[in-house]
């Protein structure tokens, strides 16, 4: 493990050159759109010119990461259309990605918003606010979930690994999300913001995602004689709480985890008796516009 974290370091891109080398070996990422979604700039390849409009512009806003300088990043060339995907997002904004270069920080990445004028190099351009400089690590779902800012202290296979032979592994990573995901409810509910979208979207889904995914795999090997003492009583307490909060589940729409390992445990069933079928997924969706139109 020691190794390989070495080599990992002796490889990341250290110059500008490096790191646009590094980029250009990767396949760009594909935008998806739908009808409805029209977006008014695509994403661009940096030309050298706009690399250092970028460079110029950090510096000249001061923008850096804690204990970092504005002169130490380097520029990913690919800057993302931002404009029509966020709510409030100003239609010009670009992100444009940000990788720190001061010793012992070379893992800690971010990104600055720019418009478009901006990159074009328009002196006039429409200037948006300065966003802080949050690592892009950090924006990630499971960053309260994590033991270091950039990501846990192990990954793979390890992060996940079993207390004792009698216990399934990552079973306590499993609680730790679904009693997040409740703590994250439970505060919406309190907030009185019920269902407003800008404050229940993230809530609401985390506890879906937690309820689809983490807890019927906990009912699942509870069905089954897998899960340790320790392990059945964290379970039963998050069980305990979620009953006690079914009134602010309904309140909010989201389901219970009741239902949930009901249906979960006759899937299973049906699974291991070779009875159970996968739903197919629709993946060209026809519009809400067309289909009241043919109604």
């Amino acid at each position: 493990m020691l190794k390989k974290s070495i080599t990992l370091k002796n490889t990341r891109p250290r110059t500008q050159a490096e790191l646009d080398a590094y980029i250009a070996a990767r396949p760009r990422p594909v935008r998806n759109t739908f009808e409805g979604m029209y977006p008014l700039h695509e994403d661009i390849e940096l030309s050298d010119a706009q690399v250092q409009i970028v460079l110029d512009y950090l510096q000249e806003v001061n923008f850096h990461l804690p204990g970092a300088a504005a002169h130490e990043f380097l520029v990913v060339r690919w800057a993302r259309y931002t404009g029509f995907q966020f709510l409030q997002e100003p239609l010009e904004a670009y992100a444009i990605g940000l990788r720190c270069t001061h010793p012992g920080m070379e893992d800690q990445h971010t990104f600055i918003r720019m418009s478009w004028g901006q990159l074009m190099g328009d002196p006039e351009a429409v200037r948006l606010p300065v966003n802080e400089p949050v690592l892009a690590s950090d924006m990630m779902t499971l960053a309260p979930y994590r033991d270091t800012r950039t990501g846990p202290s192990r990954t793979g296979v390890d992060a996940y690994a079993a207390e004792s032979n009698d216990s399934v592994s990552g079973t306590d990573f499993d609680l730790k999300l679904l009693n997040g995901a409740l703590d994250d409810v439970l505060e919406q509910h309190r907030a009185g913001k019920g269902r407003e979208i800008n404050s229940w979207w993230n809530p609401a889904l985390d506890w879906g995602v937690a309820l689809a995914g983490r807890y019927p795999r906990l009912k699942y090997f509870e069905s089954k004689g897998r899960l340790d003492k320790k392990t059945l009583v964290a379970l039963h307490a998050f069980e305990a709480r979620a009953a006690q909060a079914e009134t602010a589940l309904q309140e909010l729409g989201l389901a219970s985890p009741a239902s949930v390992a009901e249906s979960t445990l006759k899937q299973a069933q049906k699974a291991e008796r070779g009875k159970f079928a996968r739903h197919h997924r629709i993946r060209n969706p026809q519009p809400l516009t067309e289909s009241e139109r043919d109604t």
